[in-house]
């Protein structure tokens, strides 16, 4: 069998190797970022490198414990945005180019993929022909207005990360995760941050309650916050990018700063591939419409990954391309891709982590649920280090004590979710969470110190 892959990220690369272990052959599209996609260039890699670096630097400048005075650290940026560079073509060549050339069954041809039929693509003018065609050729970001990408101090996630040097003042736009895990990292790194979001609160996914208790630590942490805001206009003059909007509170704002970055939202990779020829629905924002198998409106078409709008998480679209090519071979997946049990985690400091309804989803659907809360501070792990930002709530089903949902907002909460999953998917009882036996002072004990709390 004969796969036909457009998209060179996690998804595609993902499903190569499935194919190829299975004994299929595959031609893989390769256009735009480098060999690995997204997340290595321009995603959680460098991302997480520069959360890292600025977590660091701020832990040198604060504390909470009295009598211990920080005395700071220097930074060189230049260094430091170069060895984020070098960490990314590290990877790159270890997990991509050097190893994907030596996959028998495996052809990468360099070029933009349009589909040309139910069975076949066009790359740079040749025809290719296939069994059956995965599209796997991601997002990016939403601009305003379709501002050109190159318009020269206005960055998206695609441009920041080839910084030499940061700017002095930036204006963030959005409150999502990408907005939020950026803006307070480069605050840390020295820049002067605005950020603006058009909800009412930051993470609006989300209860209110999540993003109004990190918007609390960001606005103490000295990053300014507008929110309820409606952006109406972008330019830039003379150096300075300027953004006018209008606030809920206080009318028509002109905004200046040295740059600007834009991560309101993200839009499928679609444009121009063929697709509305061949049936294949995509959404206002350009997201390819897909059943719960990951096929297309046009049989033997599927996508996997961040074209469909879903997850926009590496490990969610490993896991789609690897059930497609499980289908394909007639295989029965094991582990499937569900939204009430993925686990996903918001890199802020503190962390935002959840899984499973919150209380307020149980509410809008008419669950019957009941939600217990264990603050930070009454959490050993962090009241002996005088840490206070934050609490896990669980949330359960009160008629069979088993777990509906977790939020957690705390230094390192993401290491929670996964044990946090099993517990949903095992059906274990909040009793039995309770009684467990956890090492004392570690971050897990507060899973059944939390349970506990249910009456």
């Amino acid at each position: 069998m004969h796969l036909l892959i457009l998209g060179s990220g996690t998804a595609a690369i993902s499903a190569a190797r499935a194919h190829i272990a299975r004994g299929g052959t595959c031609t893989l599209a390769h256009d735009g970022l480098p060999l690995g996609g997204t997340c290595l260039h321009i995603g959680c890699v460098p991302s997480k490198y520069l959360i890292r670096a600025a977590e660091q630097l701020q832990q040198t400048r604060h504390s909470f414990f009295p009598g211990l005075h920080p005395q700071g650290a220097e930074l060189d940026q230049k260094t430091l945005l170069q060895d984020l560079q070098n960490l990314v073509t590290e990877l790159r060549e270890r997990n991509y180019e050097q190893p994907l050339p030596q996959l028998d069954g495996l052809e990468i041809v360099q070029g933009r993929g349009r589909l040309s039929g139910p069975r076949s693509m066009q790359v740079a003018g040749k025809e290719y022909h296939g069994d059956a065609i995965l599209i796997a050729t991601g997002s990016q970001t939403r601009r305003f207005d379709d501002t050109p990408q190159e318009t020269p101090g206005l960055y998206t996630n695609e441009s920041l990360f080839h910084l030499e040097q940061l700017p002095a003042s930036m204006i963030v736009l959005g409150g999502g995760y990408i907005a939020l895990e950026l803006g307070q990292a480069l605050h840390r790194l020295g820049v002067d941050i605005t950020l603006v979001q058009r909800s009412r609160t930051i993470l609006s996914a989300q209860p209110e309650s999540v993003g109004g208790e990190l918007q609390t630590h960001f606005i103490d942490e000295g990053m300014k916050i507008l929110t309820g805001t409606r952006i109406e206009k972008i330019d830039v003059q003379e150096g300075r990018t300027r953004v006018q909007l209008h606030s809920e509170e206080q009318g028509t704002l002109i905004l200046e700063a040295e740059a600007m970055l834009e991560a309101r939202g993200r839009q499928g990779q679609t444009r121009d591939m063929g697709l509305e020829a061949l049936g294949i629905e995509l959404d206002a924002n350009g997201f390819i419409q897909a059943n719960a198998e990951g096929e297309t409106a046009c049989p033997g078409i599927y996508a996997a990954g961040d074209v469909l709008g879903h997850f926009m998480m590496v490990y969610t679209a490993s896991l789609e391309a690897e059930n497609i090519v499980a289908r394909l071979h007639n295989e029965e997946v094991e582990v499937q891709v569900r939204e009430e049990d993925v686990p996903w985690v918001v890199f802020t400091d503190p962390q935002v982590a959840g899984v499973g309804l919150s209380l307020e989803d149980c509410q809008e659907r008419g669950i019957d649920a009941e939600e217990a809360t264990l603050p930070v501070n009454r959490w050993p792990r962090f009241s002996s280090a005088r840490e206070h930002r934050g609490y896990l709530k669980l949330v359960r089903d009160p008629v069979t004590d088993t777990l509906l949902g977790a939020r957690v907002v705390a230094p390192h909460g993401g290491d929670l979710v996964g044990e946090l999953r099993r517990i949903l998917l095992s059906k274990t009882t909040m009793k039995e969470v309770a009684n467990s036996v956890t090492p004392y002072l570690t971050l897990a004990e507060g899973i059944p110190l939390c349970a506990g709390r249910f009456a």
